[in-house]
């Protein structure tokens, strides 16, 4: 005799539960359009004419005074041409890429040292470090360029360099990864003769890689769009970087869609790269917060 089939009943739904999500969603997808209208504006208006912008006013199309779709790229090598691109990026990419790789050497010894390193007064001196924290960055610009005055650095690719090498938020993120690593692992390879130098290279920095390259990006990023102190300490043109530069034609006679267009031209690299090396940032800091 056949078993007659239990009846299943839909589940209850958690009306307040939907509604939660739900204005999550909405409230994200808000936030979303807010960043992504505006790029999108900035980027249908450098496609455009002076004249059809002044006659059409906003629109995330490419448009021509009579409406239809018209594309004027001509718009994006005036801009190269009044951002000498060529030599910015390059001063650029010096600035970033030496900056970036001295920054992680050095605050990563520096954080090691504070994690492991037993020395007179390191507390007092990570505290001091920590308390540097809360003051804030403009107030150091003067300091910073007396100092680059005396030493001779100002009018050059060092001055944009070296005041920014130590960090001490990176500093503090990563001795609190250094702290999270298990010292059995230092003691056993301290029992096999490694140095500490040698743990430090080939068996504690390897572990904490993730938050490492969280921290590349970031400081690549930030000295990428880093404006005030390339603008105080440097006015040689030949030594311009590219938000410096961007600063420059955005003042200077241009119609507004070539600025638009330069401001694509220096804003499209580090979106790129985001988007590129996300995962890695997402792993990074999920690392980070499980280690933390």
């Amino acid at each position: 005799m056949k078993q007659c089939e239990k009846l299943r009943f839909p589940k209850r739904v958690n009306i307040a539960s939907v509604a939660k999500k739900t204005a999550v969603y909405v409230m994200l997808i808000a936030l979303c359009l807010t960043f992504i209208i505006p790029y999108l504006w900035m980027i249908a208006t450098s496609l455009r004419t002076e004249m059809a912008y002044n006659s059409t006013g906003f629109t995330l199309l490419p448009i021509d005074e009579f409406g239809k779709l018209s594309f004027h790229f001509e718009n994006y090598g005036e801009a190269f041409k009044a951002l000498d691109l060529g030599t910015v990026f390059l001063n650029t990419m010096i600035v970033c890429v030496v900056n970036t790789a001295a920054n992680l050497f050095l605050n990563s010894l520096a954080a090691y040292a504070f994690a492991r390193l037993k020395f007179f007064g390191r507390n007092t001196v990570f505290k001091v470090c920590l308390f540097s924290m809360m003051v804030p960055g403009t107030v150091m610009l003067v300091p910073n360029y007396l100092i680059c005055d005396f030493l001779g650095l100002t009018e050059s690719i060092p001055a944009l360099i070296l005041p920014f090498i130590m960090s001490v938020y990176n500093i503090f993120l990563l001795r609190q990864q250094f702290l999270g690593v298990d010292k059995e692992i230092e003691e056993a390879a301290k029992i096999e003769g490694a140095g500490v130098f040698r743990i430090y290279f080939r068996i504690v920095l390897p572990l904490v890689k993730p938050m490492l390259i969280v921290l590349g990006i970031t400081t690549f990023m930030w000295n990428y769009s880093n404006y005030l102190w390339p603008y105080i300490v440097n006015t040689d043109e030949s030594l311009r970087t590219l938000s410096t530069s961007l600063a420059g034609l955005m003042g200077a006679d241009y119609d507004l869609t070539v600025k638009l267009a330069g401001a694509v031209i220096v804003s499209a690299p580090m979106i790129i790269v985001f988007f590129i090396l996300q995962k890695f940032i997402v792993g990074g800091t999920m690392a980070g917060a499980v280690k933390g």
